[in-house]
């Protein structure tokens, strides 16, 4: 009786740890890229376009001379 209050205390008390690791959105996020929020406009090369993302894609990225300007939707 004893362990079984113990081991629901644990679970009880760890709970915010666990639900820290957990991904529940469904997705995970690449920690390489750097994501963009709505407000944010990047304006990048090239080759730098696939180092930014959105968290609910898509991202887009228009074309302005020799570089892009990237935003979410």
């Amino acid at each position: 009786m004893r362990s079984t209050i113990a081991l629901v205390l644990v679970f009880a008390l760890s709970a915010c740890s666990v639900f820290e690791q957990g991904n529940f959105g469904g997705s995970s996020l690449n920690p390489n890229r750097i994501y963009l929020d709505q407000t944010t406009v990047a304006r990048v090369s090239q080759g730098e376009t696939r180092r930014y993302a959105c968290v609910n894609p898509p991202l887009i990225c228009v074309q302005h001379g020799m570089g892009f300007e990237c935003r979410c939707p």
